[in-house]
């Protein structure tokens, strides 16, 4: 009996990774009823734990809550722990999709709490990572901020006693999104080193220091962030936006086309061979940087600050240089020099 309830059990499976719903439904409960008629507890909570799921898959969404909370109530009398979590899970997001919020953070609260007797601390950051949202959906801005810190001091908790400092997996781990929730945070000194932010949103963020070595920044949002002492080399910052951000003393040696630079401070910032085709460049602050090698073919530097930038071997062809004000500049000819003054170019 045991044999053919686990195989239909298993079975029901299959059914589900291959899309048949309605004959997965059918296998787990042929396979309930068997573990029912055997008094296996524990397996009978599983097969209902999945029925929940596929009922909730099919559109039975009162019916899978049904079975979820059914689910639990077995795994409390089994003392299962996992059966218990996974039930708590299922009925706060059931309740959650059906913007029941008061009963969504009601079971999300007992399975942060149920985390917490546990001390499993990736287990309670997604608790909260839960919380926040339905914290949110339901105009709670207190909690649901209240929440978000508790996962950053659980995340640097984490990659404080971890062996392998993976940055962006401890955050996962804990149910941070890099994509949205890193915005304003205090990430200086972090190792990001391969990391990949594509898209990110980084506003405002603390990043100096940071090791963004190789990350993948492509269309990520840096406005207003701090990367001073940044190490970005071989970084992907293709059509990034780093406008306003701060670049003092930061190692630009790398692919910048498109970028959004305007109105950065690049102060020192070593530009050396930097990419930096079609990038805007307009109202930046390049006081000290070194744009050795550079290519600036058809940037915007309109009204950009250039003291004592070294722009040895630059190319500027198609840059404009209108109102951009150069005033002690290294490596460029006389005859660059009178072709930047034709085109809008001030040297003091």
């Amino acid at each position: 009996m045991s044999i053919e309830a686990n195989t239909l059990f298993k079975q029901g499976i299959s059914y589900y990774q291959t899309g048949e719903l309605a004959a997965a439904k059918l296998s787990w409960q042929q396979a309930l009823r068997l573990y029912q008629e055997n008094g296996d507890r524990q397996r009978e909570g599983a097969a209902l734990g999945n029925l929940g799921v596929v009922s909730q898959a099919l559109g039975e969404v009162r019916e899978a809550i049904a079975f979820y909370q059914q689910h639990l109530e077995i795994s409390r009398q089994t003392q299962d722990w996992r059966g218990q979590e996974n039930a708590l899970d299922n009925l706060g997001n059931a309740y959650y999709n059906l913007e029941e919020l008061s009963r969504a953070i009601g079971y999300y609260q007992q399975r942060l709490e149920l985390a917490r007797q546990k001390s499993d601390r990736p287990a309670v950051g997604k608790a909260l990572a839960n919380l926040r949202l339905a914290y949110k959906l339901s105009g709670k801005e207190g909690e649901a901020i209240a929440c978000f810190q508790s996962q950053w001091a659980i995340a640097r908790e984490v990659l404080s006693q971890a062996e392998n400092s993976d940055f962006l997996e401890i955050t996962e781990r804990v149910g941070l999104n890099p994509l949205e929730d890193f915005a304003g945070v205090d990430l200086s000194e972090t190792n990001l080193h391969y990391a990949n932010l594509s898209w990110a949103n980084l506003r405002s963020t603390n990043l100096s220091g940071a090791d963004l070595t190789l990350a993948d920044l492509n269309n990520a949002c840096l406005t207003k962030a701090n990367l001073s002492h940044a190490k970005l080399s071989n970084a992907n910052l293709r059509d990034a936006d780093l406008s306003y951000a701060n670049l003092t003393d930061a190692d630009l040696r790398t692919i910048l086309p498109r970028t959004n630079l305007s109105y950065a401070d690049l102060t020192n910032a070593n530009l050396t061979s930097a990419y930096l085709q079609r990038a805007n460049l307009s109202y930046a602050n390049l006081t000290g940087a070194d744009l050795t090698n550079s290519d600036l073919i058809d940037a915007n530097l309109f009204k950009a600050q250039l003291l004592r930038t070294n722009l040895k071997r630059a190319e500027l062809k198609g840059a404009q240089v209108e109102n951009a004000r150069f005033t002690e500049i290294s490596g460029i000819s006389q005859e660059m020099k009178a072709d930047l003054i034709a085109r809008g170019a001030i040297f003091t």
